[in-house]
């Protein structure tokens, strides 16, 4: 009877987990977006299956990327005839929805079979940053699940051999973002100080770690001339006004955006002697967060930073519920409803509010006005004309011409430009340097990437907080010597640009 009524248990997680896991999917169904960003690891998968390397623009040895296996993925999939946009949606499908079973499982194993354990799935599978990031086309819920998976393993301390997983589970992560390293020397320091007679093997899970990683690295340093990519010097810098607005972005998503949600059950597990996969965890959350707050935060929407570490902090937060159940001796169906509310109360993002309403408002931008736009470049576009923009991802993909990223994070001179207000700007647009970017005289110069109803110019269009450089242009005599205004129509909409004017046409010099 006993093996039964266990079998029977079993069936029924596994129907469970089976049903949460397609409302996961429905849910990011609903959301149906692709990052801009995302296009630009695509243009760099599509140029190297072309043969032209792993670059944005052929003959730029550039790294405007930051996942460098997710790019790798891409391109293999690329290679054999699948469209990246699907491949890499579905995916990160399958990693979000490996993070939401995985850390079901690990839980389980570590506080036994629980009434309660039901509660960790509903958690992610209800988060619409967990569930946004998973479909987003980047590399977000692989890094989450590789985090994950390597945390557990280095706080499972009954086997001496699991930092060995964790070292090589990490090396992985490392190549899918490089802050894997940095949680890997985290959850190692954590391992080598509070583990008696583990430091032996911590020391040789290190090396492991770096005879994995190492290469890769100094291969990547050969081919782009670069420690670190070039995203790193795009997007950081600024001091005290970047970690002020690293500490805005954690407190808008445990604040009004609801992450609360998860924090407010953990205080319960120190009710009872914290175990050891807790302080890990507990120490690799804080790590990430401060490692957040360090670089300033994240401009693309519904939080995308924090995503990465959903699945872990759910855990926490079901076992301290956990212990709490235990503390009152059993909790009436009432209170767990309650729970459940609790940990899918942020659901409510997903339909309202001011950041889901710009994350409609972006799906938009990119399926009305950017991919249009990218096609139109592609159909008009002559053979050695390129590009100047400042959303790098969908117009250059779907263009397929040599491009200008007017933000630098695929240009190195201005990424590494020094900005005098370096961190009081929305993070990743602060950079830029139009007297550069004229130099390059790129054919079409796409000051406003929207279509409109009329063929209309306003200054206005030169003014954004997204594109801070573009209000240079209008003082600028090179620009006003060397461009005009011009208008196409696409269906019925218009998207307006300036193109260059050749040096030899009469009258350029008294425009």
């Amino acid at each position: 009877m006993t093996e039964v009524t266990a079998i029977s248990l079993h069936r029924n997680e596994v129907l469970f987990l089976a049903l949460l896991a397609a409302a996961f999917l429905l849910h990011a169904v609903y959301f149906n977006y692709t990052v801009d960003d995302a296009y630009i690891s695509f243009r760099y998968a599509a140029n190297w299956v072309a043969g032209d390397g792993l670059v944005y623009n052929p003959g730029e040895r550039v790294e405007g990327y930051t996942n460098f296996l997710w790019t790798a993925l891409s391109a293999a999939a690329l290679r054999l005839g699948a469209d990246q946009e699907d491949f890499a949606r579905w995916a990160g499908l399958l990693a979000g929805m490996g993070c939401l079973i995985f850390s079901y499982g690990e839980l389980r194993r570590r506080i036994s079979p629980h009434p309660l354990l039901f509660l960790l799935p509903i958690s992610l599978a209800a988060n619409g940053v967990f569930v946004v990031w998973s479909g987003a086309g980047l590399e977000t819920s692989l890094f989450a699940f590789l985090m994950l998976a390597g945390t557990m393993a280095a706080a499972g301390r009954e086997d001496s051999r699991s930092i060995y997983v964790s070292a090589v589970l990490f090396a992985v992560a490392t190549l899918t973002r490089p802050e894997g390293a940095f949680i890997f020397v985290i959850v190692a320091l954590d391992r080598f100080f509070f583990t008696p007679g583990s430091r032996g093997s911590v020391i040789k899970a290190v090396l492991l770690f770096g005879a994995l990683t190492l290469p890769f690295e100094l291969l990547r340093h050969a081919y782009y001339g670069e420690w670190l990519p070039n995203t790193w010097y795009a997007k950081s810098g600024g001091g005290p006004a970047a970690f002020a607005r690293g500490l805005r972005y954690l407190g808008n998503y445990f604040g009004p955006f609801g992450g609360w949600t998860m924090l407010a059950p953990l205080p319960l597990i120190f009710f009872i002697r914290l175990r050891e996969w807790e302080r890990t965890v507990l120490i690799v959350l804080f790590a990430y967060f401060a490692y957040i707050v360090l670089i300033g935060g994240d401009g693309l929407p519904y939080f995308r930073f924090v995503a990465p570490v959903l699945p872990l902090l759910a855990m926490l937060a079901v076992s301290g519920l956990c212990r709490l159940y235990h503390i009152q001796d059993g909790i009436s169906l009432l209170r767990v409803a309650l729970f459940a509310i609790l940990l899918a109360l942020p659901i409510y993002s997903s339909f309202r509010g001011e950041t889901y309403q710009f994350l409609v408002d972006d799906r938009l931008r990119i399926e009305l006005h950017w991919k249009v736009i990218g096609k139109w470049l592609a159909e008009t576009g002559a053979p050695g004309e390129t590009i100047a923009v400042t959303t790098a991802g969908a117009i250059p993909y779907f263009s397929g011409l040599p491009t200008v990223d007017m933000l630098g994070i695929t240009d190195k001179h201005i990424a590494r430009r020094k900005m005098p207000e370096m961190g009081s700007g929305i993070a990743g647009h602060e950079k830029h340097d139009m007297a550069y970017v004229l130099s390059k005289e790129p054919t079409y110069l796409l000051h406003y990437t929207f279509l409109l109803p009329e063929p209309v110019f306003t200054t206005g269009q030169f003014r954004s907080p997204w594109n801070p450089g573009l209000e240079e242009l209008l003082q600028s005599e090179e620009f006003n010597r060397d461009y005009r205004g011009e208008s196409a129509q696409i269906g019925k909409m218009y998207v307006v640009y300036f193109k260059r004017v050749p040096a030899d046409r009469p009258g350029r010099e008294e425009r």
